[in-house]
């Protein structure tokens, strides 16, 4: 069964699945959309199921499909749970396994372990393949659709309101403007402002100004605009900011890939004779962003494009197994993503 959630409480809400809070969850499902955060959001809900209360850190697993096998899933799946009435294994990045490793999945969709909650989290679900179409056909699915650019202020809104403040108009509108950033960045600087107005009910523009303006999220922007403009100088800079400012460097890495990611869907959008219109309905992000994704896109091709997006994995591989090189790293990728 595949769900597609629309606005509002669909993304992630109550009402879907209710199983999850009841205690009661299904064996399999599936959660995939290209905005990490609402995707985290969901499985956050199946982390926090009564049903694995019980010794949650002997009967809930964690995997990367980057640094796991499905083997090793497969494993995790398959074992009974200890003092504990279920297990909950979940597969992050899922859309990171090649076919032939999704296919060592089929077997165990079909008959999967009912003391077993198995969840696939990750960007994209190639429903063409054969582990779309077992997972569809024996699980719950939910495809998650990123936010068009004129939904944003209604979410900021939103994510002011479980603050139990109200966001001013205006200042979503400001907000709004950081799209590209994601997300969960947006929702920081929500939780920010909670607690910078203190008791007052309403989140003004002024507060925005005051608690963003030259701080971390306009870092960060500066940061992802340098490089997707090639420009090393304000680059390095922008880097040095956010390494003063304490930001972690794995979140800087998430960005820049989340951003070569975008500029690889505009490389192959143009190689299809899109233009700027086809780009912005695609990716839903503003028309700023857009014309500085096409600017970069359009001085490369799609091969060098995927070849610098290895290297930023790369990079996260050796931030995560080389604590303490943090700065040296960033600075020779930001080197090699300007060149």
């Amino acid at each position: 069964m595949v769900r597609r959630p629309g606005s509002g409480r669909g993304r992630g809400g109550r009402e879907l699945w209710p199983e999850l809070e009841a205690g009661e969850p299904g064996p399999l499902y599936g959660v995939f959309g290209e905005e990490d955060f609402l995707v985290q959001q969901v499985v956050a809900r199946f982390e926090a199921s009564p049903a694995f209360a019980d010794n949650p850190s002997l009967n809930i697993e964690r995997f990367h499909a980057e640094q796991a096998t499905p083997a090793r899933v497969l494993e995790s799946a398959l074992t009974m749970p200890f003092l504990g009435r279920r297990r909950l294994v979940i597969c992050l990045e899922t859309h990171l396994f090649k076919a032939a490793q999704l296919a060592q999945f089929l077997d165990y969709l079909e008959r999967p372990a009912a003391s077993t909650c198995l969840v696939f989290a990750g960007a994209k679900l190639d429903r063409r393949g054969k582990f779309a179409k077992r997972l569809e056909k024996h699980g719950k699915v939910q495809i998650i659709k990123k936010l068009y650019p004129q939904q944003l202020p209604a979410w900021l809104a939103s994510r002011a309101r479980l603050r139990k403040k109200r966001l001013d108009p205006k200042a979503a509108a400001q907000l709004a403007e950081l799209a590209g950033l994601g997300l969960g960045a947006l929702d920081s600087e929500i939780e920010k402002l909670s607690l910078y107005v203190g008791r007052r009910e309403v989140i003004g523009l002024e507060d925005v100004q005051a608690v963003t303006g030259g701080g971390r999220l306009y870092s960060i922007f500066d940061f992802t605009d340098a490089l997707a403009a090639g420009r090393l100088d304000r680059a390095l800079s922008a880097w040095d900011q956010l390494y003063a400012l304490g930001e972690p460097a794995v979140r800087v890495v998430a960005m820049i890939t989340r951003l070569w990611r975008q500029l690889l869907q505009v490389r192959r959008l143009l190689d299809q004779g899109g233009g700027e219109g086809q780009v912005q309905r695609a990716l839903r992000i503003p028309p700023a962003a857009t014309r500085t994704l096409l600017q970069r896109a359009r001085r490369e091709r799609a091969e060098s494009l995927s070849e610098s997006l290895a290297r930023v994995l790369e990079a996260d591989v050796a931030l995560k197994s080389s604590p303490g090189s943090d700065r040296v790293i960033m600075e020779r990728l930001i080197m090699d993503l300007c060149r």
